[in-house]
């Protein structure tokens, strides 16, 4: 691979999930991708969002974290899991339209997740509260909400909350996702054993957290065999078959082709 062929016009913003930080002492929640981009002489900026808040706190602080670092012109928004939402979010409502060329998704829940669903209808009411009371006792600044997951339910993802974030006419968009292929107990983390049955029989092929179905949006690079840690290489670069590597540079070289 030459030196330049993930080489991008525009900056590189990577966004973390839910639940999730930007990195984990010296290891970065996108495994290897962040070196990968530098190598090939991208700017990356890799914001520290809240691990559990709303998508409207998290957008509001990717735009902060952003605007501080670079400033002025355009920037490529790649978002994972919960990230892709907090981008679109961003693009659509908070005057940040402009400022991006592309806004690509990874394994997003555009559309929810049953998982989500299940959560909500089944823990009660005072789990949460709980959960809520724990998270402002670790930080008691910014805190968090655990109703952050009544934003990635199905109901919520098609109903009036989708509207918040429609597709804005100049940004491009794309989305890549993986599928868990069989057998199960070696393609996939444990963690997503019992989610991805479940997912199985209500929203089809699935990388044990997010369907394909929820996941694709805009313009579709690619869908991998793999769960939904494999997409960004975890955990340690042991991605459990799947060659990360190379789902990141088919997203990357999509971009770079297409201008941006």
């Amino acid at each position: 691979m030459s030196s330049n062929s993930l080489r991008l016009k525009y900056p590189i913003v990577l966004i973390h999930g839910l639940g999730a930080r930007s990195n984990f002492g010296l290891v970065n929640y996108f495994y290897g991708l962040p070196e990968m981009l530098r190598d090939a002489q991208n700017q990356v900026i890799i914001p520290s969002l809240t691990a559990w808040h709303t998508i409207e706190f998290r957008a509001a602080q990717l735009k902060e974290q952003i605007e501080r670092v670079i400033p002025e012109g355009k920037v490529n928004l790649v978002g994972h899991s919960m990230g892709g939402l907090d981008a679109r979010y961003l693009t659509s409502q908070l005057g940040f339209a402009d400022r991006v060329a592309s806004l690509t998704t990874i394994g997003t829940p555009h559309r929810g997740t049953s998982v989500s669903d299940l959560a909500v209808e089944t823990l009660p009411a005072a789990t949460f509260q709980a959960v809520d009371r724990l998270l402002k006792l670790m930080d008691s600044n910014s805190g968090g909400t655990s109703g952050a997951l009544t934003q990635i339910t199905r109901s919520s993802r098609t109903g009036p909350l989708a509207l918040d974030a429609p597709n804005i006419p100049g940004v491009a968009y794309y989305s890549a996702t993986t599928a868990i292929a069989n057998p199960l107990i070696t393609k996939a983390l444990p963690i997503f054993w019992l989610s991805h049955q479940i997912l199985k029989k209500s929203e089809g092929d699935n990388d044990g957290f997010v369907s394909v179905e929820s996941a694709t949006w805009g313009e579709h690079i690619c869908t991998y065999a793999g769960d939904h840690y494999a997409q960004i290489g975890q955990i340690l670069g042991r991605a459990r078959g799947m060659d990360y590597l190379k789902f990141y540079t088919e997203i990357f070289k999509r971009l770079k082709r297409d201008g941006m």
